[in-house]
């Protein structure tokens, strides 16, 4: 069976990782190389996630309570909870699911006198055009604008934020494009908020070199687990002892375990993986990333349009995520892993956003059915035309309609 994730990060890359663990190091220098590998402008910050950053930020910002946040409709539960944390309201806009972007009038019809900051994720391995975003913005100096990138880097020589956002946050958490086990890079525009957010940053305790060393022989067994036969294996056992499988996977990866968020996010992370995360970035070729690419464009134009993935018609995807809508998930989560791929409608923490008068329409009807395909170059073609022939035949799909040449489509860059 194709295992529904294959991690980005090679046995060699992994190794580097328990050898980082012995190793002493001077810290500073690594944030300082890793900053300056980021931006040119001096702007960057290193942390320990997204998460972790975000929330330093809006700690630092102190919004008054009840100020209201324009957010994508789709995006993590944890994203709602640090703002919540924060005493802030979130106003959900919906998204176009062909290109996975917010329209400037549905940000400009949402503003209130209330509102303080606009948060735009770039979603699935899409990269959203942030002009709207300005243009909308433009006559209300008051508000901030945040990029959530956590599922968009591309490649050092690729996007990482644009120059007029108040803040963009990239991360390489576990299961994310040249992780590095965990750790996050943002750039933050503002000299005064950059200063301190990066003192109280440097003010969270020290995540121990052992439990990173403990992380990266997890990682080294569960990539292991992600061989082809392994993972079949691995999937008829669990059914044989009656066991979960897809919530035992979906655990192993997840990054902050229990309900109690926020003291886990304030921690830094391990000298050892900020070396990591300095190796992946000086050593990451596009090779992989090219062959992802270019499968999430073959398995789309043997799709037919209502069941091609969110975000099939944005110029600048790379397909981290490949997500299709149905109406029964169960039924064709079933067929897919019959025909030996792993997909899964649980996978990840992606939601619906919930606001005041519930989430957005589109976007929740579209997570409501979602189901996230197993994506990588070693899948093969001819495997994904046999994936994308399930689909089709799968009875309850919200439209039926024969497969087109999409010339817009097929005019998607491979590693843009």
């Amino acid at each position: 069976m194709y295992a529904r994730k294959q991690f980005d990060l090679s046995y060699r890359d992994l190794g580097a990782a328990l050898a980082f663990g012995l190793r002493p190091w001077k810290r500073e220098q690594l944030e300082t190389d890793l900053q300056t590998l980021w931006s040119d402008r001096g702007d960057a910050l290193t942390a320990l996630s997204v998460r972790t950053a975000f929330d330093a930020w809006l700690a630092t910002l102190a919004l008054p309570r009840g100020s209201e946040i324009i957010a994508s409709g789709i995006n993590i539960p944890d994203m709602a909870r640090i703002l919540e944390h924060h005493d802030l309201k979130i106003v959900p806009v919906d998204v176009d699911l062909r290109t996975m972007e917010i329209s400037g009038d549905d940000i400009a019809a949402a503003i209130t006198p209330h509102t303080r900051l606009v948060l735009v994720a770039h979603l699935f391995g899409t990269r959203m055009d942030m002009d709207p975003v300005f243009e909308a913005t433009a006559n209300h100096p008051n508000i901030l604008v945040a990029e959530d990138c956590a599922q968009a880097f591309a490649g050092l020589d690729e996007y990482r934020g644009d120059n007029r956002s108040d803040i963009s946050l990239f991360s390489f958490g576990s299961i994310k494009t040249a992780t590095a086990l965990g750790g996050a890079l943002c750039r933050i525009y503002c000299a005064n908020q950059r200063a301190a957010v990066a003192k109280r940053l440097a003010d969270y305790p020290i995540k121990s070199g052992i439990s990173f060393t403990k992380k990266a022989v997890k990682y080294i067994a569960l990539k292991t687990l992600g061989l082809r036969w392994v993972y079949g294996a691995f999937v008829k056992a669990c059914g044989i002892f009656g066991i979960d499988f897809d919530q035992l996977t979906v655990a192993a990866v997840r990054g902050f375990k229990g309900n109690d968020l926020i003291p886990l996010l304030r921690n830094q992370p391990p000298a050892a993986q900020l070396a990591l995360l300095r190796r992946r970035l000086n050593r990451y070729r596009r090779a992989n990333l090219d062959g992802r690419c270019q499968a999430g464009n073959h398995l789309n134009q043997h799709l037919p349009t209502a069941l091609r993935s969110a975000g099939y018609a944005n110029p600048h995807h790379t397909w981290w995520l490949f997500p299709v809508s149905v109406e029964d998930t169960g039924t064709l989560v079933t067929r897919l892993r019959f025909a030996g791929f792993d997909a899964t409608a649980s996978s990840t923490q992606l939601c619906a956003l919930q606001g005041e008068n519930g989430p957005c329409p589109e976007s929740a009807q579209f997570m409501d059915g979602t189901v996230y395909l197993p994506l990588y170059a070693s899948i093969g073609t001819a495997n994904l035309e046999r994936m994308a022939e399930v689909i089709r035949h799968h009875d309850e799909a919200l439209v039926t309609e024969p497969v087109e040449e999409d010339p817009e489509l097929a005019a998607v860059p491979l590693a843009k």
